[in-house]
């Protein structure tokens, strides 16, 4: 008897999350979602929870939702959506000491003036000796940029605050934290994003503070690299107007203080937000699939915004 009331209790369980991972197979589990005999629904509500995304989540309240599905699964099939080519601007100059690596200095056929750095058009083996730091955004740009040489020492849910203190890298097999993966090994390039998961949290000259330390302690740690802050990427416009903490207006607040980081130096700033916004400043919604991420078979948007940001010199 007491064997069937587990039983019962078991089949009845499993038929609930059964029940809850079909429902929300288009919603807040559609990163999980698969082939139904590879990926039953009750396992998609298991890999929700382990990612913090609980069956009454809504989808639109949550600050970061996980990309991190099998690899090159696409929320939804590519082909529903125009591949929307980056929108391009003449590369800015910025003037730099003649300090720095070789690594810093591309072969290109693009020049700049004189003795001047400047960004200058790239092919993707300006990526070989390169790092990216960041949250989930960052995790999509790994899973889908199609960047395979370059390293990524980011997870979902990153922040500022958090940057020391969690274990999310891994080198040799091991997970660890970044000042142990950026002691153990030198990188060429480094790419800088977070501020999504910062929004509403503290103040914007705390947030900038805790930004600015962390630029410092990664030149110290890795003084020969080109650093790159990356702006936070904007948000959709219906978000927007209806968030009072995800907003426009309080990402470009937050990356117009990033950008005053850039030292002309060793430190650049880049803001994708050139190649995915409209003319009024949203992620262009054809792009994203919940106002916050960009589309599995976007991100070569980003990638190609990249090729443009080389740094080289003449001279």
């Amino acid at each position: 008897m007491q064997r069937c009331r587990v039983t019962l209790l078991l089949t009845v369980g499993l038929l609930a999350l059964s029940t809850a991972g079909f429902l929300g197979r288009d919603t807040i589990y559609q990163n999980y979602a698969g082939d139904v005999w590879e990926t039953p629904f009750f396992s998609l509500v298991f890999a929700g929870l382990h990612d913090g995304i609980l069956p009454w989540s809504d989808v639109d309240a949550e600050q970061d939702v996980l990309w991190e599905s099998t690899a090159g699964r696409n929320p939804r099939p590519a082909e529903e959506y125009a591949v929307v080519q980056p929108e391009t601007e003449e590369a800015s100059e910025r003037v730099l000491e003649t300090e720095g690596t070789e690594s810093a200095q591309p072969e290109t056929e693009e020049t700049c003036p004189s003795t001047e750095r400047c960004f200058v058009d790239v092919d993707e083996s300006w990526f070989d000796d390169a790092l990216f730091i960041g949250d989930s955004r960052t995790v999509g740009l790994r899973d889908y940029g199609g960047l395979d040489n370059a390293v990524f020492y980011a997870t979902v849910g990153l922040n500022i605050y958090d940057l020391w203190t969690q274990e999310f890298c891994e080198t040799d097999g091991k997970k660890c934290t970044l000042e142990e993966a950026l002691s153990a090994r030198r990188f060429g390039k480094i790419y800088l994003q977070v501020g999504i998961n910062e929004m509403g949290r503290g103040t914007l000259d705390g947030f900038i503070e805790e930004f600015a330390s962390a630029v410092a302690h990664i030149r110290e740690l890795q003084p020969d690299a080109i650093l790159y802050v990356q702006g936070i990427m904007c948000v959709a416009k219906e978000k927007s107007d209806t968030d009072p903490i995800f907003n426009n207006q309080a990402i470009r607040e937050r990356n117009a203080r990033l950008a005053e980081l850039a030292d002309g130096s060793r430190i650049f700033y880049i803001d994708m937000n050139e190649a995915v916004c409209d003319g009024e400043g949203n992620l262009r919604q054809e792009l994203t699939f919940d106002d916050l991420h960009l589309y599995a078979s976007k991100y070569d948007i980003w990638v190609d915004y990249l090729l443009t940001k080389g740094v080289g010199q003449k001279g």
